[in-house]
């Protein structure tokens, strides 16, 4: 199947992209990224790849080239005037407000004249906890960099209830939000020390740096508190956790709107979850998924592409994203579907 989609993601660059901007998918452009760091980063690097500065710049005068940058509020104003964004719009989000933003990012962004919506989870802000895929990424590292003993190995298996034989770092990676204290006892068996690694790198942004964002002109919105899979959680704790993290932005820097992204998927999530906080009391102005520009049960839901493979260039994202959905939608299959 990976083979087959990037097959098909290679053959979408032969079509003009002047032919692709008329899908409806293109109406406006959703590319997320987390980082973006000339450096390797520990605690991400056995996650996701993420992209350089010199890919991530020729990513933004593509982008600039063939499309015109609007901002949240453009996006909001059209939604609550019930008319759809000019064409060939795009805009830039960034989740889990990581300290790149600040040092790389949102330079960058400046520089280009491109505004930025930036997804934050409300309890890693000020660095005050680590995110648990952090610490199994850093789990991993340290496998990889050391050689464990036999006794390492027999005390990691167990404390991850791994089945017989399994490899340590598969028993990592099924680490889920529920089951997020294994990544602690881990690190422990490991001599990781957690509360050390956030003191002294600094994962995350401060809220000063968030509010100096804030008062540049970008936009902020809640990610969830601390990053489950919403697919894991009740119904109530779904909604705990996006109001949660989205009150939290809208009291601390008195901004006018509310927005949310979904953390890992939206993939599973009812259609009750979308009428309470689109439709109950103090909705949400949008809510982002993460369905490839696809159309959902309501207009405040818009769905975002990964756009950070740096082995994938912007041009074979965009045209294999709108080709896709152009397919999609000539078979009557664009519109995610919600029980």
């Amino acid at each position: 199947m990976q083979f087959k989609k990037r097959l098909f993601y290679t053959l979408s660059t032969a079509c003009p992209i002047g032919l692709l901007q008329k899908a409806p998918a293109s109406r406006l452009l959703l590319p997320y990224h987390h980082l973006v760091s000339d450096r390797d980063v520990p605690h991400i690097a056995h996650l996701y790849p993420y992209k350089g500065t010199k890919a991530f710049e020729e990513d933004l005068d593509y982008l600039l080239k063939h499309f015109n940058p609007v901002s949240l509020e453009e996006v909001i104003a059209a939604k609550r005037e019930n008319r759809p964004m000019r064409g060939n719009s795009f805009l830039l989000t960034f989740d889990d407000g990581l300290r790149e933003v600040t040092e790389t990012i949102a330079p960058m962004l400046r520089r280009k004249g491109v505004p930025g919506v930036f997804f934050l989870n409300s309890a890693f802000l000020d660095n005050r906890s680590l995110f648990y895929k952090f610490k199994v990424s850093l789990a991993i590292d340290a496998l990889r960099k050391q050689t464990p003993g036999r006794s390492v190995e027999t005390a990691l298996a167990e404390a991850l209830q791994a089945p017989q034989g399994e490899d340590a770092e598969i028993s990592l990676r099924r680490i889920t939000w529920r089951s997020r204290t294994l990544a602690d006892k881990a690190g422990e068996i490991l001599g990781l020390d957690f509360d050390a690694y956030l003191k002294h790198e600094r994962p995350f942004m401060t809220l000063d740096e968030v509010g100096e964002l804030v008062k540049q002109g970008f936009s902020i919105g809640g990610h969830s508190i601390d990053h489950p899979y919403y697919k894991e959680l009740s119904l109530e704790e779904q909604v705990g956790q996006t109001l949660g993290s989205v009150d939290v932005l809208a009291n601390r820097f008195g901004i006018g709107y509310r927005v949310f992204a979904f953390p890992h998927t939206d993939a599973g999530v009812s259609r009750a979850f979308f009428k309470t906080v689109l439709e109950g009391e103090n909705p949400l102005d949008l809510v982002f998924g993460t369905g490839n520009q696809q159309r959902d049960m309501l207009p405040g839901i818009l769905h975002r592409f990964n756009c950070e493979r740096p082995y994938v260039p912007i041009g074979e994202s965009v045209k294999g994203i709108l080709l896709l959905n152009g397919l999609k939608a000539l078979a009557g299959r664009d519109v995610v579907k919600r029980r």
